[in-house]
């Protein structure tokens, strides 16, 4: 159900406590429901449970379980009748199934087991958390209470403040990706931190974190469980999945706790350009080793910076990224991190300040706070007894204060990730070469093993599959292996069907680098980067064609439970099969959306169609590398169809945006694309549409080019977008036109949508189209 009634639920302001609290936890629970609710009402037993209900007039928009005992099927179609929208189950009983599916025709969502409950920034707390959290613009979504509570009491030490924050628990019902959803609509939340000890449906996770991903940073702890809950650090499947949606991972809990600082306090900067300033030489070494041991870039003075600070402070030296200020007055020290902040090499200035007899914390702490140096000065105060207020004055202040170097140069670091991850979310891939496979062929000589009871699939039909996906052959007799590299496909139980590469050299192993299909051609560079060898671009093409071949075969075959075989590159940058692949065969694979945890790109879609004027066009949905001719379609628009389409008047269209039209979630949306049959390398069209994160409705926007308008082409798109629609069992599709876009409301008529008055925008109209069961089939 996604994030169906999860904001309603964030929001009630009435509760209904389903029996007595049983534990120290559960009564300060519901203390915090008495003292932040509008109204809470108790129901301790069977009789006065149902006597409430059966009232029907008053039912609180939240129920709190603390006696699962109470709660039966007949219970929860009387709380769904009443419009209540949200559980929280507390106990570690878990949730009945019956009463699981009885809360699905309410759309009644469940938060638990094992849940520690929520609280909403300034308005209803029902969660296991401290009293007194600040309002702020961050979301924290955790599965471990335990964890949950920690951070929100660090960040309240620290006066950061959250929109919400909520704990899933064992998560029967609402788990981390409805949440997810909710955040990324959220216009409160500025930023998610992100904690999950399992992933419930990996495909979900994924989409839902790749959708909040591009609107907003999400930083995320992962808290690996194996047998009996024994606690066994990252999983590096998950690590790579993590990346692939855009997402920045904290290795330890004290690092959640710099991103948060980091999410909450240090602006983002195109560059992370650091330059240390410290009151002694070593502080100075202290910093500039920390920046660098994060990855982070020395920030370089120009000359009139460090005339400047001469003067200001003439016992200050110039070292490499740093400045050691020495004894220097307070206000010169502010007056010196001014001037740096000033300079167009810098973009963020690290403070590393030691006490000392004659200069202590809070002289300088008076002189940078009257200063309003603002958020990109970094502060380190050393020490305990002195360091102490001079912490607490500063992130009072609104500044990210650490308590080392090391600390702070690792907050800068997840600002940078997250800028990082976003750009290489947004890269354009090149073409790939798809030469046609019969895959069909394949599919049965599988099903053929695996009928035969053959688990391996015997070499000759292994060295077949390799051969129709283009894979290499068997090392020559007498050929020389400069490198060797293993290449596999695997199946991890969270995330499904991956991919890996790994050099070797006798017992020597490489890192890995792993990845998930579909891949491109960008992908696969970068899963050969991870493994952290110096490869040439010469050397690195063959490798990444052998990877795009073996992502192929994933999405392709899923019969294909693993595949391992060893490549060797030469000195000539070919590359040969060493030994013989292993390819184990299920008879019985997962469905497709267990087994990959990204959606395939959907072929099916694609078709060639005839419009009123004989013209023949083959409609596909969009790709990554169809960006250039995306963006050369937009540029020939004539500006009123620019304004149509866009309600804007836009000159440049910006690679950010058309990679937003390109690089899509063939699960959230769909964009599909004319191309003449005469010119099969241009785009003449576009029909995009948007399911939100209910899962119910789509909001379409259409584009067809003036040369090719008028011919029934829109109509032909616009009866794919419906046809989608149906498929993927919306309620709605809808659209907003502007008023005087006369053919497209014209077009949305007589395909059987409806027109009425927007609310907001008097240009616009809003046309609707009901597609739930009953009604009546358009789209001729």
């Amino acid at each position: 159900m996604s994030a169906q009634n999860l904001e309603a639920l964030l929001h009630s302001r009435a509760v209904l406590a389903v029996g007595e609290p049983s534990s120290a936890l559960e009564r300060g629970l519901l203390r915090r429901l008495q003292a932040s609710a509008d109204s809470v009402v108790i129901a301790d037993s069977w009789w006065s449970l149902h006597a409430h209900l059966h009232r029907r007039d008053d039912v609180p928009r939240l129920a709190v379980v603390f006696d699962a005992a109470l709660i039966s099927v007949d219970v929860v179609d009387a709380l769904g009748a009443s419009h209540c929208r949200g559980v929280i189950w507390t106990s570690a009983e878990s949730i009945p199934d019956a009463v699981l599916q009885a809360a699905r025709p309410h759309r009644l969502r469940f938060v638990g087991p094992r849940s520690a409950g929520f609280f909403l920034g300034g308005g209803l707390s029902a969660g296991e958390f401290p009293p007194d959290v600040a309002a702020g613009s961050l979301a924290l979504i955790a599965q471990w209470g335990s964890i949950a509570a920690a951070a929100i009491d660090w960040a309240a030490g620290r006066g950061i403040g959250f929109s919400w924050a909520v704990t899933t628990g064992a998560e029967s019902d609402a788990d981390i990706a409805d949440f997810l959803d909710v955040a990324a609509l959220d216009p409160a939340t500025r930023a998610v931190i992100l904690q999950l000890g399992a992933v419930r449906a990996g495909r979900k996770f994924m989409s839902a974190a790749r959708a909040c991903a591009r609107l907003k940073p999400v930083v995320v702890l992962q808290s690996r469980v194996g047998g009996r809950e024994a606690l066994t650090g990252t999983d590096p499947v998950r690590t790579a999945a993590f990346a692939r949606a855009g997402l920045v991972e904290c290795s330890t809990l004290d690092g959640l706790f710099d991103a948060l600082t980091a999410l909450a306090r240090i602006p983002a900067r195109p560059q992370v350009r650091v330059i240390t300033v410290g009151n002694g030489a070593g502080l100075c070494a202290l910093g500039v080793d920390a920046v660098l041991r994060h990855g982070l870039a020395l920030a370089h003075c120009a000359p009139a910076t460090v005339d400047a600070i001469g003067a200001l402070a003439p016992r200050a030296r110039a070292l490499e990224g740093a400045i050691d200020a020495g004894p220097v007055e307070p206000q010169a020290l502010a007056d010196l991190c001014r001037r740096l902040m000033a300079d167009d090499g810098v973009d963020y200035v690290l403070m590393v300040h030691s006490p000392q007899l004659d200069s202590a914390h809070q002289l300088y702490v008076d002189a940078l706070l009257a200063a309003q140096l603002g958020p990109r000065l970094v502060t380190v105060w050393l020490g305990l007894k002195t360091a102490l207020e001079a912490r607490r004055r500063s992130t009072d202040a609104g500044l990210a204060t650490f308590v080392t170097a090391g600390q702070a140069a690792r907050a800068l670091r997840y600002r940078w990730l997250h800028g990082r991850t976003r750009e290489l979310l947004m890269q354009t891939p090149p073409p790939v070469d798809r030469e046609p496979v019969d895959r069909l062929a394949m599919q049965q000589m599988l099903q053929a093993a695996a009928g035969r009871g053959d688990h391996q699939l015997p070499t000759p039909a292994a060295d077949e599959l390799l051969a129709r996906y283009r894979l290499p052959l068997r090392t020559p007799a007498g050929a020389m292996a400069a490198r060797g590299f293993e290449l596999s496909i695997e199946r991890h139980r969270e995330m499904g069907t991956y991919l890996s590469i790994t050099a070797v050299s006798g017992l020597l192993r490489s890192d890995t680098g792993i990845g998930f299909a579909p891949l491109d051609g960008l992908l696969a560079q970068r899963m050969i980067e991870a493994i952290n060898l110096p490869l040439s671009e010469r050397a690195q093409a063959p490798l990444a064609a052998a990877l795009l071949s073996l992502s192929q075969i994933a999405l392709d075959q899923p019969a294909v439970a693993q595949l391992r075989l060893t490549l060797a590159l030469d000195e000539r940058a070919q590359l040969h099969r060493i030994g013989d692949a292993s390819v184990e065969v299920d008879p019985t694979p997962p469905l497709e959306r267990r087994r990959l945890i990204l959606a395939p790109y959907p072929d099916v879609l694609q078709k060639v169609v005839t419009t009123r004027d004989g013209r023949r066009y083959r409609l596909r949905p969009i790709r990554p590398e169809d960006e250039p001719a995306l963006v050369t379609l937009l540029e020939r628009l004539r500006p009123d169809d620019v304004r149509l389409r866009f309600f804007a008047a836009i000159r440049y269209f910006s690679h950010e945006m058309a990679a937003r039209m390109t690089q899509i979630d063939y699960d959230r949306e769909l964009v599909l694309i004319a191309q003449p049959d005469d010119e099969p390398e241009t785009l003449c069209a576009v029909a995009h549409l948007v399911i939100d994160a209910y899962g119910e409705r789509g909001e379409f926007a259409l584009l067809v080019h003036h040369d090719h308008a008028g011919s029934g082409l829109g109509r032909q798109l616009m009866n794919e977008l419906i046809a989608h629609g149906r498929a993927q069992q919306l309620q709605q599709i809808v659209g907003d036109v502007l008023r005087h876009n006369r053919p497209m409301l014209a077009l949305a008529a007589h395909l059987g949508f409806t027109e009425k008055p927007h609310d907001q925008e008097p240009d616009c109209r809003r046309v609707e189209l009901d597609l739930s069961p009953g009604a009546a089939a358009t789209g001729l």
